[in-house]
């Protein structure tokens, strides 16, 4: 089967289009037939050394969500049959014409959700939910600052916010993404181009601030951002695609709060967490959320995906297919 690996770090020439075996599940798992495969930061911050890894496991095939149809499955599988459709949140793997995945973190694919949809759901939906929702206690009510509004997550956080009844201002590179995401739910959209959002925010939430922080940049926006969390606040910090963040979430004043926030350490703490994707595609199939899929790339061309990732001119999911 084709798979795209690395062997070393390095910018999007590492990432080599290759002839593998397919992989055999282990007796927890599911082999799954890819069709579409989510593109996530995660997968880019792997490719650069940037997160903690250990070099001897080289080469490593990435691809954190795909979804397809079982091929084969383990003996200790029994909610799975073989030509089932599923999704799958695996955490690695993904970049192949088949992967294998703990049948713990899949999920079956109901009927009228196509593959491009379901592998566009699991990381994008389950940050921003666990996030807001579990992790800063979101409530009806509260203002909401989402950095990066036109990302994978920040179009899933906007719907997750007006489904509890927050109100939401987000960021976003240019007019047209503000535009957009003025379409999806949110109240206010801040060109940072053109604008600075701390002031922008604390004049929407008359000076208060607001409630709950969602900062997946990193760098300067990260520390700027700790300037607009409310008196009782949450800051929750999922990202640093645009700059380093501290290891440690920063302590601070008037009952505020700052969590860093990983998604895969949450979920692999909570496992049971993998079964909010039945009710994200649930609501996707009755219209209540959307899927915004930006672009599709052949699987042999992953540098092409990466380069749009990072040079941040999409908006929603960027995907493969093998």
């Amino acid at each position: 089967m084709k798979t795209v690996r690395i062997h070393e770090f390095g910018d999007e020439s590492v990432l080599k289009y290759e002839d593998v075996p397919v992989p055999v599940p282990a007796s927890d798992e599911v082999l799954v037939k890819i069709e579409a495969i989510g593109v996530n930061r995660a997968d880019a911050t792997i490719r650069r050394g940037a997160y903690t890894f250990n070099p001897d496991s080289f080469p490593v095939t990435m691809g954190m969500e795909f979804a397809g149809t079982v091929a084969a499955k383990g003996d200790e599988v029994s909610d799975f049959s073989i030509g089932q459709r599923v999704v799958t949140y695996a955490g690695t793997g993904g970049y192949a014409e088949y992967a294998v995945a703990k049948a713990l973190r899949t999920r079956p694919t109901p009927a009228g959700i196509d593959s491009r949809t379901a592998a566009s759901v699991p990381v994008t939906f389950l940050t921003a939910w666990c996030g807001l929702v579990e992790v800063a206690a979101l409530k009806a009510g509260d203002w909401v600052l989402v950095q990066a509004g036109g990302s994978g997550v920040g179009v899933a956080a906007i719907q997750v916010c007006k489904q509890i009844g927050a109100r939401v201002v987000v960021t976003a590179g240019n007019d047209e993404k503000c535009a957009r995401c003025i379409g999806l739910g949110a109240d206010f959209a801040i060109n940072y181009t053109s604008k600075d959002f701390v002031p922008e925010v604390m004049g929407l939430t008359g000076g208060r601030g607001a409630d709950v922080v969602l900062e997946m940049v990193g760098g300067d926006v990260f520390t700027r951002s700790l300037e607009v969390v409310a008196p009782g606040g949450r800051f929750v910090s999922i990202g640093r695609a645009g700059g380093p963040v501290p290891d440690k979430a920063p302590e601070l004043p008037g009952g505020r709060s700052a969590t860093r926030f990983f998604v895969n350490t949450y979920l692999n703490e909570r496992p049971e967490g993998y079964r909010h994707i039945d009710t994200f595609l649930q609501r996707i199939g009755q219209g209540g959320y959307q899927v915004i899929i930006d672009t599709i790339f052949p699987l042999s061309e992953a540098a092409g995906a990466h380069r749009r990732l990072i040079g941040r001119e999409h908006f929603g999911k960027i995907l493969l297919v093998p």
